[in-house]
């Protein structure tokens, strides 16, 4: 796999006040300019690094509502994504192996980096996506647009860790040729820039429905029947609600409240060309890779935040300690499979959110053979936490029991790069957002000693992170 040349032209611009809230207007477009030049002598991909600003990913998602958009914020790192350069499709169970074949293809002939950001890690090209739950998940509404894998080369690529900021563009020689165009996007990008970006309220609430909630208790009963017949350890049952809007459901607006609420989770947006738009804050890493060092989130377990409620009352109980330690374990098992070392603490801790306290173990690996971030993502994924186990037995059952299909709720969602390295979240506390609607889903994993009208409550719960991004009351 050929990925990131040796070579990367470099220049360092004077730096970018964090006040000034446009770009350098006349040296990006020399900038530009100079990458264009350069990427008509190539056949293969070019990336212009050009300087911008520290901004908020908000700000870049309400400038480019109609194109594809993926957005990443982490407190590491934000990531967002804006048009496609090249779209990447996988189907079916072969959904992974399609994606990294095709990614494989992408060949970077030449990186003009005038960002001032004098770190290669930055600039470096990534595709931006995701994946269904499970093949099949997503081929109807209201997931149009999104299908079994989706990942995307951005056209416009801006990034920031918090202290550097870039903008690339990804361009090949016959694009190059339409300078215009690039000029008249970077003018778009620094007038929305300028114009700055100040978050509304959402249109007011018209209707919420929560779906069957007995029928959902029900499915609890059903699945601790089959635990108790030794068919299974645990089912990880997921419910939707619909919220309907007086008007369309603004997702930058969203992901501006998420911020605010949820700063300590990963924050998403996925929007493919001709469907909705994936909105999560989630709390649950399924892999980072970086080398062959792997780190992973084991998170299961919960009860609810209440004003002094301590975390001992939660490492306390024996039906989420169970129910955590087989995430933990199933995990630890994927990873050794992959033939890597694998090291986690004995005691889980507790991850403290807004709204609920989970049980918390991250996972280090080593890999003793370089792999694909996707090929670490097929193996883990659905984990315990929001698929169950046996694994099998579990998506069977989530396939034919829940109402509507999951789509790419719970499912992988992020980034990787020309080399394979990257970082997938577990969509959880997410819904998808089209038109006027909200379609939201929240799970819990149910186990051996696990009551329906509690389990329902802790659904409840989950769903809050969305409600409050709509400025829904639950």
């Amino acid at each position: 796999m050929k990925a990131v040349p040796d070579m990367i032209v470099e220049h360092a611009p004077q730096r970018i006040s964090g006040a000034a809230h446009a770009f350098a207007l006349r040296d990006s477009d020399d900038d530009l300019d100079a990458g264009l030049a350069i990427a008509r002598k190539h056949a293969n991909w070019t990336f212009v690094a050009l300087p911008a600003p520290i901004v908020a990913a908000p700000g870049f998602v309400a400038a480019w509502r109609h194109a594809p958009v993926v957005a990443w914020s982490s407190q590491a790192l934000t990531i967002v994504g804006i048009g496609a350069a090249l779209e990447l499709r996988g189907t079916g169970v072969a959904r992974w192996r399609e994606i990294i074949a095709e990614a494989a293809r992408i060949e970077a002939s030449a990186i003009l980096d005038r960002s001032g950001a004098s770190d290669r890690g930055m600039i470096k090209p990534r595709l931006l996506g995701g994946v269904a739950f499970a093949p099949g998940a997503a081929d109807a509404a209201p997931w149009t647009g999104f299908g079994d894998a989706w990942f995307m080369l951005p056209r416009w690529t801006y990034v920031h860790d918090g202290a550097r900021a870039a903008l690339v563009l990804a361009v090949d020689a016959r694009d190059a040729q339409h300078a215009g165009r690039w000029r008249d996007e970077l003018d778009a990008l620094r007038s929305a820039l300028a114009a700055g970006f100040a978050p509304r309220p959402q249109p007011p609430l018209v209707e919420m429905d929560p779906g069957d909630r007995d029928a959902w208790r029900a499915q609890v009963r059903a699945i601790t029947d089959a635990i108790r017949a030794g068919e299974c350890a645990k089912i990880v049952a997921a419910r939707s609600a619909v919220v309907t809007l007086a008007g369309e459901a603004r997702v930058a607006d969203m992901l501006a409240e998420l911020d605010a609420r949820h700063a300590d989770c990963v924050r998403v947006l996925v929007q493919p060309p001709g469907g909705g738009s994936l909105v999560a804050a989630t709390p649950e890493r399924l892999v980072a890779l970086d080398g062959t060092a792997v780190a992973c989130d084991a998170l299961a377990g919960s009860i609810a935040r209440v004003g002094d409620r301590d975390a001992g009352e939660l490492r306390a109980s024996a039906k989420d300690r169970n129910e955590h330690e087989i995430v933990v374990h199933a995990i630890a098992s994927a990873l050794r499979a992959l033939d890597a070392d694998v090291r986690f603490p004995v005691e889980p801790g507790v991850r403290t959110l807004r709204h609920v306290l989970h049980l918390h173990t991250p996972i280090a690996a080593t890999l003793r053979t370089r792999r694909h971030v996707l090929e670490l993502a097929a193996a883990l994924h659905p984990t315990p936490a929001v698929g169950g186990t046996p694994t099998q037995i579990a998506t069977d059952w989530i396939a034919a029991h829940e109402v509507v299909p999951r789509g790419w709720y719970a499912a992988p969602v992020g980034w990787f790069d020309l080399d394979g390295n990257g970082e997938l979240a577990v969509a959880i506390r997410s819904g998808l957002v089209a038109g006027e609607r909200a379609h939201l889903w929240a799970g819990a994993g149910i186990v051996a000693g696990s009551d329906p009208d509690r389990e329902l409550a802790e659904t409840d719960l989950k769903l809050r992170a969305m409600l409050g991004a709509l400025g829904v009351t639950a």
